[in-house]
């Protein structure tokens, strides 16, 4: 284990800035055993959850679609299957983790990029599909985030999204908290020799917006909310969201 990882994440996370250093580090650490830790810690359920988000969006002859933080690359490699004649572009601020979704990377209309999904590298309604898994809790500045997503998304695009979910109430919010600090700080034990590295889970959503308030942020930045789903009762959920606007040509 580095050590850097002795630090504790929720001394990182109050400064957007430190929390995009420490992200960056983290999934560093965290990149060669994150297939296997995100499959332990959903109890096996991680890519049904992923095959929904992609089977939650519309068919489209040939969208550019962008998965933003994209790990390892599951969704980005879901997103060429359901869209054959489409283009996809991950994005991820972690360098180890583009390196192993181009290393399994078997689609000629699949490319890696790394950048900050606070600030992502592609021109003003340039994608017909935003995605992300896990990404939107590690956001730096989460409406800035979800800014960029309604400048790269054309009139009517959609954006789907997979995360953990907070409850509105905090009692249960609190019980949640345990509970993710211990399940998925026992994983961070195992894999990493501390519980830091997934542990940061339950961190991370401590100043997260509840369920209620997410859909609010959302439109108000100009989203209409289409689909929602809850998995795990409600620790985990889906929000498919679309653009205001006509509806894009997913470039027919």
């Amino acid at each position: 284990m580095s050590e850097r990882f002795r630090l504790k994440a929720r001394e990182w996370l109050d400064v957007p800035d430190r929390k995009r250093i420490y992200n960056e580090l983290h999934f560093a650490e965290a990149a060669r055993r994150y297939d296997l830790a995100t499959r332990a810690m959903s109890l096996g359920r991680d890519a049904a959850w992923k095959r929904m988000l992609v089977g939650s969006l519309p068919s489209l002859p040939c969208p550019v679609c962008v998965d933003i933080a994209c790990g390892t690359g599951d969704v980005a490699f879901l997103l060429a299957g359901r869209y054959p004649g489409g283009v996809v572009t991950g994005v991820d601020l972690s360098a180890p983790m583009l390196a192993i979704a181009r290393e399994r990377n078997r689609f000629t209309n699949v490319r890696f990029e790394q950048g900050d999904m606070c600030g992502l590298p592609l021109p003003d309604s340039s994608a017909d599909v935003v995605t992300g898994s896990y990404a939107l809790r590690n956001a730096p500045d989460l409406r800035k985030v979800i800014a960029e997503v309604h400048r790269v998304l054309s009139p009517g695009g959609m954006a789907a999204f997979l995360e953990f979910s907070n409850p509105e109430r905090s009692p249960f919010r609190y019980l949640q908290y345990l509970l993710l600090r211990s399940w998925c700080g026992l994983w961070g034990l195992l894999l990493h020799g501390t519980p830091e590295i997934h542990g940061y889970v339950a961190e991370s959503l401590r100043a997260f917006p509840g369920r209620n308030r997410m859909r609010e942020i959302f439109r108000e930045k100009g989203f209409e909310v289409s689909t929602e789903r809850r998995f795990f009762i409600g620790i985990t959920g889906l929000l498919v969201l679309q653009k205001g606007g006509a509806s894009t040509s997913a470039r027919e």
